[in-house]
Parts: structure tokens; C-alpha cells; sequence
């Protein structure tokens, strides 16, 4: 998969903008109980990216015009949102949102004005539900700025932003999943649904990947990869059977409304469910035998660091108050990392991570 070097630039851009966040979910790799900042140890402060190297990495991909997404934290929260959106929308890129949507009932106008592409609002279930996963008063925030941002696209008849809901299952939510879609939400004023596991992997899985890291790019950090640890036991109480046939119900019910869905992994099955959160990978029937995001996609973080790996930032290929991002993503340390995957088809850590069954998709895609 070599390329050109002139013209080989990212096409998925991850901006990391902020660490800061106005909710303390419980899964939360940053402040949810085993999350980054969670830990007493740390005393440092959450990081929000410099305005003036965001500009610098939009100009340098302007004739690229890759898709960005604004993550978090919170991304809602960084201080020079609708100056980075009118960037991104005047280098004639398209640009997502990840959000909790607590803020987004005061950001809808602008929201809609800058011209957003899209907005992905966590719900994980219906009032009680969510708000025990994402904190008190978290549902009636979120569900009052989708309405908000709903109303204010009616107003000028635009079609953008789309607006979509994410729902993470957990141990907390499996059995809500009906009860939100289904009884308490109205359907008709988002354009789609992704419903995705929750991301985690072993302990097992982590020192593989600290190895790796050791070994291949004399990196020692376990920051990031050990909030997402858990052991499949933490996940014994979840009903495989009653998740899969609810998840079924609403599948169909998206279909007669014409919406579309997104699973993650694709296949909620009873029986890959089980393997997914057994941790037992090789018999799940959509394990994807390679990752193409180191061909396609990147992660800038706050600091200015760039990640091959979503969430996973402690491996880093350079910084771009060194080096300019073509450097970095031509260079050494990535080009070692693509060479790894493709002798290895993927990292330790790569099953029990979302964007690996996104990437499989990609690459399914592209096959056909």
C-alpha cells in the first residue's frame, strides 16, 4: 500500500480540541471511573489545542479537503468553535461532531449557520437510564438541544446539520435499548443511529500492547491504554439474547421509517455478542482481518501529537510543533507502523476498539 508521497495525506481527521469536559460519564476514558483524570496521581490540567495550530493544519490540508471530526472532551466546550467550523466549511471540507449535548441547545444557531455537516448526540437510554451512565440531568440537556438544533434547521429549511443519535451499550443499559428508540424518543427529528458496544479491552491485551509499543518504538506509557481495561467478567450480567433481539426490534423499526443504523461490531447476534464480550475475538463472525486507518486516517491531539490510533494516544508519530503534519504522516515512525500492520494485520488492542470494525467496513467496501 505505498504511495506517492506528494499525494499521500490523511483523508479522516480526528481533532482532538479539548480534554475538558462538563460531564463525568462512567465510561469515560478521560473522567469516567478508571479515566485518565479519574486517577489521583495525575495532576495535570486538561489540555485544549492551540486555535493558531489548527488554523496552520487546515491550510496545509486545504487542497485535500479531508472530513474532520471535532472530538473531546467536549468538543462544544473549546472557546473557538465557530471560528474553527468557518475554517474547516471555507477550505470546503465537511465536518462532524461528536457531542454529549448538554450545550448544544445555546450552539444550535450557530450550529446551523457555519453549516456543520453533522452532530452525534450520545443518548444511552431513556431518562433514568442515561442519566445514572452520563449524570444527573445529562437527558433532558441533550434532548431539549436536539429539538433546539431540530428547529432551527426547520427555520431555514436546511437539510445540514444531519443530527444523529449514539447509543454505548453497557451492563447499566442493555435492556433500555427498545424503551428509548421505541416508546420515548421521536424518531422523526434525527437522520440516523449508530448503537455500539462499549469500547474495552484486557489486561492481557494492554501489556501486549505496551510491548509493542516498547519494543517497536521505545515508547513506555500505559496514560491512555489502561482506562479502557476491564475484565469480560465485569459484563457477565448482560443478556446476550435480550440485547439482540431488542436491538433487532429497533433495527426494523429504523428500516419502516427509512432511517439508517450503524452497528459496532455490525453483527449483534447473541452469539458474537458473547464473543465480543468474552473478549474471545477470533470467533467473532465480523473480525476484520486488517485495519486501513493507518492509510487513511489520524488522530491530533491537543498537545499537538499525532495518533495513528483513536483514543489510544500513547502511541505517538510525531508532533506538529516539530513537524509538519506531510512530515509526520510520510515519515520513519509511520511508515514502520503501516509496515507492522500489514505483517501483522492489527495490534493487540485492535479488536476490542469501535474504529477497528468501522475500518473493516471501509475496506469490505472498497473490495467490493
Amino acid at each position: 500500500m505505498h504511495r506517492n508521497k506528494e499525494n499521500f495525506l490523511p483523508r479522516e481527521i480526528t481533532l482532538h480540541l479539548t480534554e475538558n469536559c462538563n460531564l463525568r460519564c462512567k465510561m469515560c476514558y478521560f473522567f469516567g471511573e478508571t479515566g485518565l483524570y479519574s486517577n489521583s496521581y495525575l495532576v495535570k490540567e486538561p489540555k485544549i489545542m492551540d486555535f493558531e495550530l489548527l488554523k496552520k493544519i487546515i491550510s496545509e490540508l486545504r487542497a485535500y479537503h479531508p472530513f474532520y471530526s471535532l472530538f473531546g472532551g467536549e468538543p462544544l466546550t473549546y472557546p473557538s468553535l465557530e471560528e474553527l467550523l468557518l475554517e474547516i466549511k471555507k477550505a470546503g471540507s465537511i465536518v462532524d461532531i461528536p457531542t454529549n449535548g448538554t450545550l448544544l441547545k445555546q450552539q444550535a444557531e450557530m450550529l446551523v449557520r457555519t453549516k456543520v455537516d453533522s452532530i452525534r448526540i450520545s443518548l444511552d437510554g431513556p431518562q433514568f437510564i442515561n442519566d445514572i451512565q452520563r449524570g444527573k440531568g445529562s437527558y433532558k440537556k441533550a434532548v431539549a438541544g436536539i429539538r433546539e438544533l431540530y428547529n432551527e434547521k426547520r427555520k431555514i429549511n436546511a437539510k445540514k446539520p444531519m443530527i444523529s443519535i449514539i447509543y454505548t451499550v453497557t451492563k447499566d443499559n442493555y435492556k433500555s435499548v427498545e424503551k428509548l428508540f421505541l416508546e420515548e424518543f421521536n424518531l422523526e427529528i434525527i437522520d440516523w443511529v449508530t448503537i455500539q458496544m462499549q469500547n474495552f479491552i484486557t489486561e492481557e491485551m494492554g501489556k501486549n500492547y505496551a510491548e509493542f509499543l516498547k519494543t517497536e518504538f521505545e515508547i513506555v506509557s500505559d496514560d491512555y491504554w489502561r482506562t479502557l481495561v476491564r475484565s469480560p467478567r465485569n459484563f457477565d450480567e448482560i443478556d446476550v439474547i435480550e440485547l439482540s433481539h431488542q436491538v433487532a426490534r429497533v433495527c426494523q423499526k429504523f428500516k419502516n421509517l427509512g432511517k439508517n443504523y450503524l452497528l459496532l461490531p455490525p453483527t449483534f447476534s447473541p452469539e458474537n455478542l458473547k464473543a465480543y464480550l468474552e473478549a474471545k475475538w477470533d470467533n467473532m463472525v465480523d473480525l476484520y482481518q486488517k485495519c486501513l486507518s493507518p492509510w487513511v486516517a489520524t488522530d491530533i491531539t491537543a498537545s499537538g501529537d499525532v495518533a495513528p490510533c483513536h483514543i489510544f494516544y500513547d502511541l505517538v508519530m510525531g508532533n506538529l510543533y516539530n513537524n509538519n503534519l506531510k512530515e509526520i504522516w510520510n515519515g520513519e515512525n509511520f511508515q514502520r507502523f503501516r509496515d507492522y500492520i500489514e505483517q501483522n494485520k492489527f495490534m493487540s488492542i485492535c479488536p476490542g476498539c469501535c474504529i477497528f470494525y468501522l475500518s473493516g467496513k471501509r475496506l469490505k467496501h472498497q473490495r467490493n
